[in-house]
């Protein structure tokens, strides 16, 4: 992709403001329904259709990483682009490792970043962090246009406050933290009524159930590489039998729990962000309900008190069984390095959902206490 500019030009000596664009660019010319390929399809849309144009309301030039046109080493532009440009706009969508890697560079800088993400692709890690969220709609794109608008022009002209890693290393105070998704404000004509707030909900927790499964998949691989490895760890344990003898299996068990346990610290993000996510919705549906007299909580306010019930008990099962397998590959990794690899996904998983539970623990209170 050449680097395109999308306003009129500047007039001759005016300053021109630069902006990088930090997202998982994918591989367009991966096969086609490859997963890289998708990646590619689904970022150059946000690109063209929400970055590209609230940019140019502004006269900036965006530029993507596959959009830097200068030769050399094309690490060390990005790094520069990140390090060096007026504004970086951060698509989250999905957790992407160079866009964390990149991000974590641009926050040391306290420079202007500006985060958006898809809906239910959030990262836990950059949750509390303010985030315009979009849907992959027509009209969910042209909001988060709007909002990218408005965001440009405060950090354009309202200045930017500097991000936890940049106040800490250059020692300013701290400041109270920002909300973690852009909502509209009561008064919005478009503002999502009580059973809009009900259909969000319960759209977000068909993806939060399919995460769900997808974790209790990854237990049950994870429990059957530690059965099927059985055998050998009883060979191992013979009286006489020398140390070495459980290098083997440690290997084995190692090379077997690597992916299951990697993909159950993927979907466990995946969960937390979408616990945050969803937190914004479901509270101020608690509010609207507590505000009604309780003879008028029946029918779907009831049922969205029952599907709130449910889904923290549910999730205390998962997270009791995650506890209990994360306290033994805690132990076993002590035993070989082969294990080390994927107790720390699995410890990585298991804090990410311990942290959601906060945020489930309070919609049990508060749904128990309604109903």
């Amino acid at each position: 992709m050449n680097i395109m500019t999308v306003a009129d030009p500047e007039p001759k000596g005016a300053p021109v403001t630069t902006c990088f664009v930090i997202a998982p660019i994918g591989n367009e010319h991966a096969p086609d329904g490859s997963p890289e390929l998708l990646a590619f399809e689904e970022n150059l849309e946000i690109y063209e259709k929400v970055i590209l144009p609230a940019c140019a309301r502004h006269g900036i030039v965006p530029v993507r990483a596959d959009g830097i046109a200068d030769s050399g080493e094309i690490t060390e532009q990005i790094c520069r682009h990140v390090l060096q440009d007026d504004i970086v706009i951060a698509d989250v969508t999905g957790g992407n490792a160079n866009v964390a890697y990149e991000l974590g560079i641009r926050h040391l800088t306290g420079k202007p970043i500006i985060h958006i993400g898809e809906h239910g692709q959030l990262p836990f890690d950059l949750s509390q962090i303010r985030t315009i969220m979009f849907n992959r709609s027509r009209s969910g794109l042209v909001k988060a246009r709007r909002d990218l608008e408005g965001a440009l022009d405060g950090a354009l002209h309202n200045g930017f406050e500097p991000l936890t890693p940049a106040r800490i290393l250059f020692g300013l105070p701290a400041v109270a933290p920002l909300p973690a998704v852009v909502e509209a404000e009561p008064d919005d004509p478009d503002a999502p009524g009580l059973f809009d707030r009900f259909a969000r909900v319960e759209e977000q927790m068909e993806a939060m159930t399919e995460t769900s499964e997808a974790i209790a998949g990854f237990m049950t691989v994870i429990g059957e590489a530690a059965v099927q490895v059985g055998p050998v760890m009883e060979r191992a344990s013979q009286p006489g039998a020398p140390m070495s003898a459980w290098l083997p299996a440690m290997t084995e068990l190692g090379k077997a729990m690597a992916e299951p346990a990697s993909g159950l610290r993927e979907a466990c993000t995946r969960f937390a962000g979408q616990m945050v996510e969803m937190d914004a919705a479901a509270q101020t549906a608690f509010d609207v309900i507590a505000a009604m007299p309780p003879e008028q909580r029946t029918g779907s306010p009831t049922g969205f008190l029952e599907q709130m019930i449910s889904i923290a008990e549910s999730t205390h099962e998962v997270v009791g069984v995650l506890g209990e397998v994360e306290v033994c590959m805690r132990w076993v990794a002590k035993m070989s390095r082969e294990l080390r690899a994927p107790g720390r996904d699995i410890s990585a998983a298991a804090k990410q959902v311990s942290a959601a539970m906060t945020r489930i623990a309070d919609w049990e209170r508060r749904a128990r206490a309604l109903i």
